[in-house]
């Protein structure tokens, strides 16, 4: 009886085939890289000794990046750095990216909204919003 049951269900209900994949190689995975990768995102801030502050991040689609800092006085002086990274989406929905500067010096950007040239998360923690160009 159960035998023929089963049968009958499989007839008439077969198989969709519905694949749940996470990480590479989904719409989602590739369509949020794609975005991600497609523009260079700057914010720039004063912190409380007066100093400008101006970052730009740039991501790849190969897993590297760059995060170019400069920092200049009320005078105008001025220093610049560059770090290069490697780094990964670090949660199955794409809202946390892992930032690996090498020495296991990590930064996290968590809960990022993507969306009308802008990326908004928090980076270890801060609340920033980069905007694209």
């Amino acid at each position: 009886m159960y035998m023929a049951m089963l049968v009958a269900l499989t007839l008439a209900f077969p198989s969709c085939n519905v694949e749940m994949e996470l990480g590479n190689n989904t719409l989602e995975y590739r369509e949020r890289t794609a975005y991600l990768c497609s523009y260079d995102w700057q914010d720039d801030w004063y912190d409380d000794y007066g100093l400008h502050h101006f970052q730009v991040l740039r991501f790849y689609a190969n897993g590297t990046g760059e995060d170019f800092i400069r920092i200049q006085d009320a005078r105008g002086r001025w220093e610049e750095y560059t770090y290069t990274f490697t780094w990964d989406w670090y949660d199955a929905f794409y809202t946390s990216i892992r930032l690996n500067y090498g020495g296991g010096d990590y930064s996290y950007m968590d809960n990022i909204r993507l969306g009308e040239g802008r990326m908004e998360c928090l980076l270890d923690g801060a609340a920033v919003c980069f905007y694209s160009y």
